[in-house]
């Protein structure tokens, strides 16, 4: 790495670092309940009603977890041409998709739960979450077109263009919640299916192996937790704005807890489900292998229903933003179609070549939001000082 890189990827890893140990704290520190036994909740500014626990989970699952979830398939063939054995690859994505990325979103979320109503805050939302999802988009597109051995850019386009107009309506007409909890059911629904029902004539890849020195090379050579840093850092508005907007009434505990330890161990489990079908997986194509239609199948509808769950939760934070910074000059539904609209313009950048390098544009436009997360470090700092036990 050149002089330029290194640095980058020492002040990502510093950052997530520091988020992570703080929190750790502020699970430990912060009382849930006061000496009357009454919770103890988050400040939040948003006039959202509390969600339900449930309701709550299904919400964190879909504010990021969906898109890590439905790059898994793809992810494992990277981990296979890399030479990682089974327990490594499930470590990786329980490490890239878990708890040091969700570390970022938590305490960024602290922070919009103060600063909801920051043109700062509203504008890095919105910008986030346009390039997020337009190079999740570009992603996912080109896995499911690997899949199903159509690689053409309007095959793409097309399917890009449905699932953004899957959640432009959800958002439109408030379906949001059931959104969340459908995105979930279907993954629970999928994992079941596919974990107990051999439905071709495919053999499970066992779950064996350890970790090796030469993964932890690997991953603190700079290559892979740098750019994984950088792409998670690109989400934290999107993501932290979105925590902010669904955790009122959630005390310290739930919050720290369910955007951890939740996301790390859901990872996990579908790589480890991924590897069980690797054989399914690295090996189909549509075009040439009908006989493993069916698991694929349920793979690539599970993702592509899980990346629809976060588009709408994006939607809507990017419309209610929108919404706030125009103060009511465009309501929330008008609002609506420019957020596909956006999202679809820069998705097309990518599709066609225009931006040949998407990840790494992810990447050095994400740098802008370096100083709302030191911003966010600090104001969790002032949070464990008020609230610590």
């Amino acid at each position: 790495m050149d002089l330029f890189n290194r640095t980058i990827y020492m002040i990502g890893a510093v950052t997530t670092v520091a988020c992570i140990a703080l929190c750790l704290v502020l699970f430990f520190a912060c009382k849930s309940k006061n000496a009357k036994g009454e919770r103890i909740v988050l400040d939040n500014k948003t006039t959202e009603q509390p969600w339900t626990l449930g309701t709550w989970v299904a919400g964190v699952f879909v504010a990021g977890m969906g898109v890590g979830m439905m790059y898994a398939p793809s992810d494992l063939v990277g981990y296979i041409n890399e030479g990682l054995n089974p327990i490594e690859s499930i470590t990786m994505m329980s490490l890239l998709s878990g708890a040091p990325v969700w570390a970022l979103y938590s305490i960024m979320g602290l922070w919009y739960m103060k600063h909801m109503d920051s043109k700062v805050g509203k504008l890095a939302a919105m910008l986030s979450t346009v390039l997020g999802m337009a190079i999740s988009l570009w992603t996912g597109m080109n896995t499911v077109a690997r899949f199903v051995g159509i690689d053409f850019p309007g095959f793409k386009f097309l399917l890009a263009a449905i699932t953004v107009m899957v959640a432009m309506i959800s958002a439109k007409y408030n379906l949001l919640k059931g959104m969340s909890k459908l995105a979930f059911l279907v993954f629970v629904m999928a994992f079941l299916a596919v974990l107990s029902t051999p439905l071709t004539d495919f053999t499970f890849t066992p779950i064996t192996g350890g970790i090796t020195k030469n993964f932890w090379n690997a991953y603190f050579s700079g290559a892979t937790a740098a750019s994984w840093i950088f792409w998670f850092l690109s989400w934290a508005p999107t993501v932290a704005r979105w925590l902010a907007h669904i955790s009122k009434g959630r005390t310290m505990k739930e919050y720290m807890a369910g955007t951890m330890i939740f996301p790390t161990v859901l990872a996990g489990i579908w790589m480890a489900v991924s590897w069980m079908y690797q054989d399914v997986i690295v090996n189909f194509n549509l075009a040439s292998n009908i006989s493993s239609f069916i698991p694929c199948t349920i793979f690539i509808i599970s993702g592509i229903l899980l990346m629809t769950g976060t588009l709408d939760s994006d939607c809507r934070v990017f419309t209610e933003d929108l919404e706030l910074i125009t103060k009511g000059k465009l309501n929330r539904n008008s609002t609506v179609p420019y957020y596909g609209l956006f999202v679809m313009f820069v998705f097309s950048l990518f599709i066609s070549g225009i931006i040949i390098e998407p990840f790494a544009f992810n990447e050095y436009s994400s740098l802008i939001f370096i100083p709302l997360m030191i911003w966010s470090i600090a104001e969790g700092m002032k949070v464990l000082k008020s609230r610590r036990g």
